[in-house]
């Protein structure tokens, strides 16, 4: 592992760019911080410049280009450069679309404190992927958010203690539907099993304090 490392920041906001550049600049391991604020800028100075992270913006005010392009574009010609997405605007898709598709290393808010940047820092660096927490609490309600009324009433039950037999009795829908309601659900949620998946669920609650047994859920209590 290097001892000094070299950092890119790409953001078109100068303000944000010149304010984080002067807050990395207390990382002891960093060397060299060099600020680029548009693509052609970006891909230009990676040419003859070794750079080992880039801390990269999602949203340029500009239809041409935006961070999903930026980034694949560097890790298709670099794989080496490690790249940590700075967003003020977090999304499931975007999150799904950055690490699957683009390879990215790190998703950050914008509003991360220095000391959990570096942190983040760290961990890329130990070829490590890093999400942020506040991105990650917004991802697993979002995830939640997203489920059907039928999926919200098998796993509030679920949640209860009741069987999959006896939650298909209590929804009128076969033993077999409510598995695959299950299976689903762990899929999405990336979990093993329907305890993980339970486990989930009640951070869930937690995080939001929401009532799952609002109006919007077909089965009532």
């Amino acid at each position: 592992m290097k001892s000094k490392i070299n950092v890119l920041i790409v953001d078109d906001s100068i303000m944000f760019a010149e304010g984080l550049q002067m807050l990395l600049t207390q990382h002891k391991r960093i060397e060299n911080i060099t600020l680029k604020h548009t693509y052609e800028l970006t891909m230009q100075y990676l040419q003859s410049n070794a750079v080992d992270i880039v801390l990269l913006d999602l949203n340029f005010d500009t239809v041409k280009y935006d961070g999903f392009v930026i980034a694949k574009k560097i890790k298709k010609l670099y794989p080496k450069i490690k790249i940590m997405v700075l967003t003020q605007y977090a999304q499931i898709d975007h999150y799904e679309t950055l690490f699957d598709e683009c390879n990215v290393d790190a998703y950050l808010d914008k509003q991360l404190s220095i000391e959990e940047t570096f942190i983040a820092i760290d961990k890329v660096l130990k070829h490590e992927k890093y999400i942020d927490a506040n991105i990650s609490k917004m991802l697993t309600i979002g995830r939640w958010m997203d489920i059907s009324p039928r999926e919200k009433d098998v796993i509030q039950l679920l949640a209860e203690g009741l069987t999959q037999k006896e939650i298909g009795v209590k929804l009128f829908i076969a033993a077999r539907t409510v598995e695959n309601h299950i299976r689903n659900l762990c899929k999405r949620h990336e979990v093993k099993n329907s305890v993980e998946l339970i486990t989930k669920y009640i951070r869930y609650k937690s995080a939001t304090r929401e009532n799952i047994d609002d109006t919007t859920a077909p089965f009532k209590k």
